[in-house]
């Protein structure tokens, strides 16, 4: 005989699994800064590829692809965009003649400095403002501890 479940006993298993809080969170965070970045005709994902120029300066795309998660085939063709809007530069890798290295264009720190950062700290304080700061460094060592994967 099946065991009969009360109604909403499913959302309550949801809202205490770590991982569905997370990924919701995640969810939340991600949406509005598709939004916002939108005005720039961006999306999270250019981002994520120029603040990790900004932050380690010239890469392969493979590298970025790795850091970021991104399968090669979508990294190219957002390499492609991005290059496009001159906020990237692409020139043959000197190590590895196979290889593209990218690298941020001044347009491109200068769209980081002026719209990119600031618009991402603003959606970052509506959606984790209500934390304190001592919950912020919580959180942000636990979620460190968790992406590292060790």
């Amino acid at each position: 005989m099946a065991e009969k479940r009360m109604p909403g006993a499913g959302l309550e298993l949801l809202a205490e699994s770590t991982a569905w809080l997370l990924n919701g969170a995640a969810r939340e965070v991600t949406l509005q800064l598709e939004q916002a970045l939108r005005r720039d005709d961006l999306r999270w994902r250019d981002y994520g590829v120029l603040g990790t120029l900004e932050a380690a300066g010239p890469l392969s795309q493979q590298e970025i692809g790795r850091r970021l998660g991104v399968d090669r085939s979508t990294m190219v063709s957002v390499i492609d965009v991005l290059e496009d809007r001159g906020l990237v530069a692409r020139s043959r890798d000197r190590a590895d003649r196979r290889a593209y290295s990218i690298e941020l264009t001044e347009s491109g720190r200068a769209l980081l400095a002026e719209v990119l950062h600031p618009v991402t700290a603003e959606v970052h304080e509506r959606v984790i403002g209500r934390l304190t700061s001592e919950d912020r460094a919580t959180l942000n060592r636990i979620l460190a501890v968790l992406a590292s994967g060790e």
